[in-house]
């Protein structure tokens, strides 16, 4: 089968298209044909070595495929030849095999879609979407204001989009370039500023009840200010390269108004072989559910051959992609 992969951690040229075996389903697993990719700015992460992950080499990256079960292995039940499905492969939890045209995993973590979620639509879903709707139901927004940072971003539309199906009151978003506010607004965001004026917090008055940090950096000194009595900061990335930390007087600040910081990230379910299962299947069934009745829409922005895996890795680092990327076998 044809695969992307790398041998040396570096620059998206270190991405390379070529053959290995087709894997076989082993015995409580199926095997896909995988139909499309999602492409995260973690695997240009790793790809680059910034993640510190000491991996074997060569390196097949890629957590998130969509496509159809072609076989399946002994004790495998509730899955047949031909069931679409999404195949969270991060979810076992492993980073890697995705980026090719046959992957083998748990049947634990394979999905079955229903006839309204696209493929593309499926992988989107895999961690944004997943991310988002955990998120909310960790830091529930209804009624309430909410400030999103990256709210043109994978997982940023998705909160502001489920935001506002969950009946949140004043959703701000913010975005890195003038040229994301579209996407922003059109998730649902009542006002968008861009963040990369050094004043970005003076077009977006708070206090905000419910603030969704992924950047960090110079945005969290700009955040937290803004934060209600009472309010909840939940903490999910470092995008800019520095986590959001808070000074001594800060947590001071945060102490004395009863406010919460709320970090969040998925290894600490994934990391529970009792938990993951029922939760993820829970969490996607409201997703799906939510594709098909189209109370929640998601943006696919690119879509590039697997072959081309380099571009999309020089587009998601440049930060001017909208929407979902997508690799196609």
């Amino acid at each position: 089968m044809q695969v992307v992969s790398i041998s040396a951690f570096g620059g998206p040229e270190e991405l390379r298209f070529g053959e290995v075996p087709t894997p076989i389903a082993g015995p409580g697993q199926v095997l896909i044909k995988v139909e499309a990719i999602g492409l995260n700015l973690g695997d240009a992460i790793i790809r680059s070595g910034r993640s510190g992950l000491q991996l074997p080499m060569p390196f097949i990256p890629g957590g998130e495929v969509a496509g159809t079960v072609a076989a399946v292995g002994d004790g495998v039940s509730g899955l047949s030849v031909g069931d679409r499905v999404l195949g969270a492969i991060f979810a076992e939890p492993r980073l890697d095999g995705g980026y090719a045209e046959f992957v083998a995993l748990s049947s634990d973590v394979a999905f079955r879609l229903p006839a309204a979620v696209s493929f593309d639509v499926a992988v989107a879903l895999a961690v944004q979407g997943l991310t988002a709707e955990l998120l909310l139901e960790r830091n529930p927004v209804a009624g309430k204001s909410v400030l999103v940072h990256s709210a043109a971003g994978g997982v940023g539309q998705l909160l502001v989009r489920l935001a506002r199906h969950g009946g949140a009151g004043r959703i701000t978003g913010t975005v890195g370039s003038a040229a994301k506010r579209d996407a922003a607004m059109s998730a649902g965001a009542d006002q968008v500023v861009v963040s990369a004026t050094p004043d970005w917090g003076t077009g977006a008055p708070g206090p905000y009840d419910v603030i969704f940090d992924a950047a960090g950096g110079e945005i969290t000194a700009a955040s937290l200010p803004l934060l209600a009595p009472e309010g909840r900061y939940a903490v999910y990335g470092g995008a800019s390269g520095i986590y959001p930390s808070f000074s001594p007087a800060q947590m001071a600040g945060v102490t004395a108004a009863a406010q919460t910081i709320a970090g969040f990230s998925l290894w600490s379910l994934l990391g529970d072989p009792a938990r993951r299962g029922p939760a993820l299947r829970a969490s996607y069934g409201r997703l799906f559910g939510a594709v098909a009745d189209g109370s929640l829409t998601v943006d696919i922005g690119h879509r590039f051959a697997l072959a081309d895996a380099a571009e999309a890795h020089r587009l998601i680092e440049s930060r001017g992609s909208v929407g979902k990327i997508v690799l196609v076998p």
